[in-house]
């Protein structure tokens, strides 16, 4: 006997629920949301603080984030120079290879509530380990990003703290 066409309707609608299960498991209501940073992010110089190191004169970036996939465009103006990096993470906890200042670097993101956390590993210039810690969070009304990161290495550790404010698109 030759299924009806509804029964097969019933049973490709029931195939691709259990497909998709999972994604639509992740955000039952008894998870956290996942924040969504996608947006052009500038700096807000004087409530950043970069420890040692020198405070640029300009930092934006642009996030475009798709499900479990985060990519990061960041241009950073300090005096006359100006330089630009692109990143992707993915925040399920896979591992993502990127190259950072020109060195590789491997990054595993994933989420403590609506906090994302992104933990780098890389070699810094001197060839030592350097591991990175970043803790990004959004403010409730989704204007202000605050990324707080720990920059550790053999030598010691610094505590840096970026926030940006959301620019407005199209004026």
């Amino acid at each position: 006997m030759t299924p009806r066409p509804t029964i097969r309707v019933t049973l490709g609608a029931a195939a691709a629920l259990l497909l998709f299960l999972p994604l639509l498991l992740a955000q039952t209501a008894g998870s956290p949301p996942r924040t969504d940073f996608s947006g052009r992010w500038r700096m807000v110089k004087d409530q950043s603080n970069f420890g040692a190191f020198h405070v640029p004169d300009m930092i934006v970036r642009v996030i475009d984030q798709h499900l479990q996939t985060m990519n990061v465009h960041t241009v950073q103006t300090s005096g006359v120079k100006t330089s630009s990096s692109d990143v992707s993470y993915f925040t399920d906890g896979s591992v993502t290879k990127n190259v950072i200042n020109g060195r590789e670097a491997e990054s595993k993101a994933f989420w403590d509530g609506p906090t994302l956390v992104i933990r780098t590993s890389m070699k810094d210039s001197k060839g030592e380990e350097e591991d990175i810690v970043d803790r990004w969070d959004l403010s409730k009304d989704g204007n202000t990003l605050t990324v707080a990161s720990r920059i550790s290495t053999p030598r010691g550790g610094v505590d840096m703290k970026l926030v940006c404010t959301k620019e407005k698109v199209g004026g």
